[in-house]
């Protein structure tokens, strides 16, 4: 329609990106994280090299208990996946609203309202400046 329709294909990459954060005990879980993602990426590889032994062995039989065994700790190893997604997801979050809260210039405070802000302040005198301003043209 008139727009030249751009077709981007998806690049490819054989693994996650490296992010790793500076702080040693988010580092720990972060490369644990990112071994998961690696290991559920590329489990198929050692199933299919055990299922491909243990036909050879055993036949059939072999080939389906492998088969079945190895499925069912891929299935294993994406639910943690999952679960660790979930969890770094609810952290983000977390540290998010923590860091907002620390601050309460930068976003309202959401948690408690607002007290109405008062025309007098104790122990100290609150001057109108066009009150002043006129004052000062009088004694001119």
């Amino acid at each position: 329609m008139g727009e030249e329709t751009k077709f981007v294909k998806m690049k490819w990459k054989w693994l996650p990106p490296w992010n790793m954060p500076s702080d040693p005990v988010q580092a720990v879980f972060w490369f644990l994280r990112w071994l998961l993602q690696v290991l559920v990426r590329y489990f198929y590889i050692p199933i299919l090299a055990g299922v491909g032994y243990e036909a050879y062995l055993n036949g059939v039989v072999g080939l389906l208990g492998t088969l079945l065994v190895g499925l069912l700790v891929w299935a294993g190893l994406v639910f943690l996946l999952g679960v660790a997604n979930v969890t770094t997801g609810f952290s983000q979050v977390y540290t998010e609203i923590h860091r907002l809260n620390q601050n309460p210039h930068t976003f309202s405070n959401f948690t408690r309202p607002a007290p109405e802000e008062e025309n007098t302040v104790e122990g100290s005198v609150i001057t109108d400046l066009d009150e002043e301003r006129r004052k000062r043209r009088q004694e001119i």
